[in-house]
Formats: structure tokens, sequence, C-alpha cells
């Protein structure tokens, strides 16, 4: 790690999806390294259970849990001020938290489930906690994204940007995931001369529970897939902990830790029209 370990020792990390898969190996992975970690969920059984499992395997019991329903903007703004009211710093974000749907659902506040859990939640959160990464810096944004082979043929709908209009699960997981990567690299110019970096990454093979909510024969394939999958994440512990990369912004990273450009999804014009219509669905105006 490079000195990561003194790097990262103390510092308060905060981790969307921290009770299971990606979410939960870059938790352990740095509560190894001694990092302060907080996990955000829905669930609170299974937070705590989340962390007494990470305290046994990583000897770092200071890890805590803060409830959020990410469908909800009102609830991961509660979530954010209630993180603020405890924590006076925060030196990452890392916003892995995601989930599969394959019906079309609209939550509450009237935003498709899919795009408001896999997309929406994380640039509204990261916009509750911007001024105080800020105040932390030097700081990162790390963010969970697709493989490389799938993103570089990528296209983001504008057209039907919720994927209402011809809804599948698949290709709304999609268009969510090509959205993290153009909210990374639009948020890392304009956090140029912040000291907050914004990255991306793709984190590999990692045991999960993603397709819960899948038909029978997709479980059936996922369970095998599982059995060949990794249960650390070394790519987001690395992104989130190293110092090499602490002045690199707006790169994507592949399991392998070699940036990898995806010029369609990191282009300026798209980037801002992505945000604006990010502002639009969250009412946020603050970058």
């Amino acid at each position: 790690m490079n000195g990561a370990n003194r790097e990262i020792r103390n510092k308060v990390i905060l981790i969307t999806g921290g009770t299971s898969g990606v979410g939960k190996a870059i938790a352990s992975g740095l509560a190894k390294l001694g990092a302060r970690i907080v996990i955000l969920s829905r669930n609170r059984e299974r937070g705590e259970e989340a962390l007494r499992d990470i305290a046994e395997a990583t000897g770092n019991d200071t890890g805590e849990y803060l409830a959020a329903d990410l469908s909800l903007q009102s609830s991961i703004r509660q979530a954010g001020e209630a993180f603020k009211r405890k924590y006076d710093r925060l030196d990452a974000l890392v916003n892995a938290g995601g989930a599969v749907y394959f019906e079309k659902e609209l939550t509450p506040e009237g935003i498709e489930r899919t795009f408001a859990v896999n997309y929406l939640s994380h640039f509204t959160l990261t916009n509750e906690l911007l001024d105080l990464l800020k105040e932390s810096r030097p700081s990162r944004v790390i963010t969970v994204a697709g493989a490389p082979r799938f993103l570089k043929n990528a296209s983001f709908d504008f057209e039907d940007v919720q994927q209402v209009n011809r809804f599948s699960g698949l290709r709304a997981t999609a268009q969510a995931l090509f959205a993290r990567v153009i909210f990374t690299s639009e948020l890392a110019r304009r956090l140029e001369g912040t000291g907050v970096a914004a990255l991306a990454f793709h984190p590999g093979l990692i045991q999960s529970n993603l397709i819960r909510t899948a038909p029978w024969y997709m479980k059936a394939y996922g369970k095998l897939s599982n059995r060949s999958a990794k249960k650390d994440c070394g790519i987001g512990v690395y992104l989130a902990a190293a110092k090499e990369v602490e002045s690199v912004t707006g790169a994507f990273f592949d399991d392998k830790k070699q940036m990898i450009p995806i010029p369609q999804l990191q282009n300026e014009d798209v980037g801002k029209r992505l945000w604006r219509v990010s502002e639009e669905l969250t009412g946020i105006s603050k970058v």
C-alpha cells in the first residue's frame, strides 16, 4: 500500500452499501488499515451485523452505522445532517451502494427506483457532504461503476433518463452506472482546486447479493459466479487510502489499478447536461 497504513489510520470514511458486497469489502479493508469507518444502510440489523463481522475480522471495533434509505432523497439528506452533527471531518466518501430491480417502480418521491438508488442517492449524498469534504482536504469521493469493456461503448440516454418509457431492469441499471462515471468526471471539474478528488472504479468480481430480487435462473447464475468471486476489494481500498493517488482526480480505474479513458462518458458537455438533470430531479444546486 506504499504508506497507506500510516495515511489512513483514524481517518473517517463513510461507505454506502457497507453491509454486503463491494461496500462491505471496502469497509473491511479500510478498517484493517485502522480507518474509522461509518457504513450507511437502510437496515439497522444488517448494519450492526456487518460491523460485528468487520470488527471480528480486522480487530477494529471503532466502526459505526448510519441509517438511510438510498431510494429517498429526504432520508439521504437526514443521514447527511446526522453525519455532520456527529463528525467534524470526512476524509473519504465511498459511493458503493446499489441494487438491481427487475420491475418498474417509482419511489414515493416520484423517481424510478433504479435511478434513485444507483445514481441520484450518490449525487445527493455527495452534495450534502461537500462542505465537510472541503474542510477535510485532501479528501476523496470514490464511486463504484461498471466494467471497462461494458463502459467503452456506453451511451447515456438523455431522452429517457430514468428508462421509464421502455423499462428493463438491466438497461436501467446500466444507465445508472453510466451516470456514475459522468458524475465523477463532472464533479472533478467542479471541485478543481478545492483539495477534493473524485474517482470512479470497477471493483472486479466481488461476492455479493446484488441480484437478490432477480428471477430464479439469474440467482442460480449469481451463486455460481460468487464461488469464484473475491471477498476483498483491493482497488476500492487503494483509491480511498493510498497517498500516491492523492493528486489524481476525474479518472476511472479498473480493478488492476490502471486508469482507463472513457471519452464519451467523461465529456464535459455530457457532464454539464447530466448535472443539470440531476439538479432538477433533486432540487440541489450547490457546486
